[in-house]
């Protein structure tokens, strides 16, 4: 798998590749990083060309200050690296916050996007983090977390032992690691973005071939958010498996297969 970095519109973006075929974007949500598609794609790679990157603010990309989070913004991003790769259609995976960018970057530029699949969606701004992200007055205590979890959580999950635990423990420990990777203002700018924007008037103009995939124990956003979206874009077909908000962990085998089942 081979990392890169480009520079959009004064950003400069973290990003994977490989693979060969078709084009797919993985989109990440909030918090997170690409590291949540590296099974996926790596499997995926078979068949399809495979890119993710890590949104500024997350990851190993550059974390521009908090005035500059907003959802037309990351769709911009998104926009300007399919520009700048040459990737004149594509499919486009996103799940949460990634879900919501994919479903706007099908609505602003439908003729970029052949296909598109969105897990576990944000659509009208409601998720669960709305209480945390409300607002100034906790970004201090989002911020005593951080460094809490910096100084004592880090140690901790870098242990070699811990490599050693089952999956579920390692999903912890990247979890753990893209928390950190992020910055205060990153992820409350970008929770601020999401409660702030509301996609719904737009999904009349998505034209690609839609699959909406929701898990059945999700607390952090509503499955009415991806079923209102399953209804409003044409022919949209909606899948359900039981699994928590991170479907691709909590079901690796079946979301693996129901994505080759769509992308195919």
């Amino acid at each position: 798998m081979q990392a890169n970095r480009v520079n959009i519109n004064g950003v400069s973006v973290h990003y994977h590749v490989v693979g060969h075929g078709p084009d797919v974007m993985f989109l990440h949500g909030w918090s997170s990083s690409q590291k949540m598609w590296d099974a996926v794609s790596s499997a995926l790679a078979v068949t399809h060309r495979c890119w993710t990157l890590d949104w500024p603010g997350f990851g190993h990309s550059e974390k521009p200050g908090d005035f500059w989070y907003s959802i037309p913004n990351f769709t911009e991003t998104l926009y300007h690296f399919a520009e700048s790769m040459g990737l004149r259609q594509l499919d486009v995976v996103g799940h949460s916050m990634g879900g919501l960018i994919a479903l706007d970057f099908a609505a602003t530029h439908p003729e970029r996007v052949r296909r598109l699949v969105a897990i576990n969606p944000v659509v009208s701004g409601r998720v669960a983090l709305g209480p945390l992200t409300g607002w100034r007055r906790h970004g201090v205590v989002l911020g005593r977390l951080h460094q809490l979890s910096r100084e004592w959580l880090m140690p901790v999950l870098h242990n070699p032992f811990i490599a050693s635990l089952p999956r579920s423990v390692q999903h912890v420990r990247r979890k753990h690691l893209e928390f950190n990777q992020a910055t205060p203002q990153s992820l409350l700018g970008s929770g601020r973005a999401i409660l702030d924007y509301d996609v719904r008037p737009k999904l009349k103009h998505i034209t690609a071939k839609t699959a909406i995939i929701l898990s059945t124990i999700d607390v952090s956003v509503p499955s009415s958010e991806g079923h209102f979206a399953a209804v409003e874009i044409p022919n949209a077909r909606l899948y359900v498996l039981p699994a928590t908000h991170t479907l691709t962990d909590d079901r690796p085998a079946e979301s693996l297969k129901l994505l080759r089942q769509i992308l195919a």
